[in-house]
């Protein structure tokens, strides 16, 4: 059975995709660009579609099988769009900076509009958008930063021949008087534990603890105690100007 559709495109966080309508049913969304909006492959969506948990989900939806769209006569394997937004979801909790840039950006223009319903205050959809797309580039940008300064402070402590788990708790100690594990214990910590501290909600202690991240790994002498004390002495320096470097 050949089942039609009609095409928009939307704009989500600054992401341009298609969505599609099905009359007298819900919108459903191409199964590859929902992949490639989060920069996986459509494999992602596959074996996620075969998860048990998808399945409970699409077995309330009716078959789009041969899903035809106005203006194309080439078949398109779509997805709905709860199933999309869950997909997304896990992306994130698996670590994907954009996955996470995107559903998190996509809940802060949730909770927005609500806000702003509640006391009367009218944006238009443009400036909706807006707002969405510089909070994901915010977000996407300093995931990867703090990610990149843990991954200099690993191969530093290697190379050096640092314990890396004492180190880290030293680190943090000094810097934010917690320990690395003490931190991550903590209800604001998201996503992969394995890549350090980088999924922690954003806020001046943990920018600062990349900072010190940073400058630790950049100095080629010193012990740990030393190079701790030297490079939260200089992250407290230009803690400043962190924000505005990392697109904050």
């Amino acid at each position: 059975m050949v089942t039609k559709a009609k095409r928009a495109l939307i704009q989500i966080a600054g992401i341009e995709v298609e969505v599609f309508h099905v009359a007298d049913r819900e919108y459903v969304m191409s199964q590859t660009q929902v992949a490639e909006s989060v920069g996986l492959d459509s494999v992602y969506i596959r074996r996620f579609l075969m998860a048990e948990q998808s399945k409970l989900l699409l077995a309330e939806v009716p078959q789009l099988d041969n899903l035809l769209v106005e203006g194309s006569n080439k078949p398109v394997n779509v997805v709905p769009t709860n199933v999309v937004s869950r997909f997304w979801f896990d992306c994130a909790k698996k670590g994907h900076i954009r996955a996470e840039a995107l559903a998190f950006a996509c809940m802060d223009e949730a909770l927005q509009r609500r806000c702003d319903n509640a006391f009367s205050i009218v944006k238009t959809e443009y400036q909706y958008e807006q707002q969405t797309a510089t909070h994901r580039e915010q977000w996407e940008a300093r995931r990867k930063y703090l990610r990149e300064q843990h991954t200099n402070f690993e191969y530093a402590c290697k190379t050096y021949g640092f314990s890396c788990a004492s180190t880290h708790n030293k680190l943090t100690l000094a810097a934010v008087h917690k320990t690395a594990k003490e931190l991550k214990e903590l209800e604001v910590i998201q996503g992969n534990r394995d890549v350090g501290l980088n999924y922690i909600e954003d806020s001046d202690e943990l920018l600062l603890v990349a900072k010190v991240k940073k400058n630790f790994s950049r100095y080629r002498k010193g012990g740990v105690d030393e190079r701790i004390h030297r490079a939260l002495k200089d992250a407290r320096k230009e803690k400043n100007t962190l924000y505005s470097s990392i697109g904050g």
